[in-house]
């Protein structure tokens, strides 16, 4: 397997084994950042928003020619320290349990979309440099007040916030701090070798940007809390 999953009850996380080779004399990453439903991928079955089934997705198409696939090795191949990372909002999935049909069904999925990706001769290079996050529905079960989780933050210290499903689901950029952690423990940021890496945030491209057509503006909104450029995917994937 091309990734290491990672499953706690606010945040899920693919992330790869054999991240990208960065220079120790300049450490730093060009970041793309997209949206996954509706942005990369979409359901294969007619007329529906959401996946049925574990298989039920395909690569999405804004130009006849390429897909979406296509632009993210295109985005690789011009650009030799690029990462691209996704950041999704899950509503319909829960990750307590970890076993729950929801969780199992989005897991499969994400890892069908890499083996996907890994079939294609092109496919080593961009998992490389694919980060994906996730951010899943706060189970029924919990209340906030009385429920509290521990996890890491961005700056390495654990929080104890009853707020968290809150703050890693987008417009808020919870998701995003903690891919800047994971980042950093990538690259070996330790005492014996004190490389912080830089990330140069070029875009990040979602569907939710409030039109009228749109079920929310929270990708705009996402991209506005994180000082990124927005682009809409009709830009990215038809250039």
């Amino acid at each position: 397997m091309s990734h290491k999953s990672t499953i706690s009850p606010c945040l899920i996380k693919f992330m790869p084994n054999s991240p990208l080779p960065l220079s120790k004399d300049d450490p730093c990453l060009n970041v793309y950042a997209f949206d996954l439903d509706h942005t990369i991928i979409k359901p294969k079955s007619p007329n529906t928003k959401f996946s049925r089934s574990a298989d039920d997705w395909q690569f999405m198409s804004f130009n006849s020619k390429k897909s979406t696939l296509d632009y993210l090795f295109d985005i690789i191949e011009k650009d030799p320290i690029a990462t691209i990372v996704v950041f999704s909002n899950q509503g319909g999935v829960v990750t307590v349990p970890r076993t729950s049909k929801s969780c199992t069904k989005y897991i499969n999925k994400i890892s069908l979309v890499l083996k996907a990706i890994k079939s294609d001769k092109r496919g080593d290079s961009l998992l490389s440099r694919l980060w994906l996050y996730a951010a899943p529905k706060r189970p029924k079960a919990l209340v906030t007040n009385k429920n509290k989780f521990t996890f890491p933050s961005a700056s390495k210290n654990d929080i104890d916030d009853p707020k968290i499903y809150e703050k890693v689901r987008k417009p808020m950029t919870g998701m995003a701090d903690f891919f800047k952690t994971d980042i950093d423990n990538a690259y070996g940021v330790s005492e014996l070798l004190p490389i912080t890496t830089k990330l140069n945030w070029i875009y990040y491209c979602g569907d939710a940007a409030g039109r009228k057509k749109d079920f929310s503006d929270s990708d705009k909104k996402f991209a506005e809390n994180l000082n990124v450029e927005f682009r809409y995917p009709e830009e990215v994937f038809q250039g």
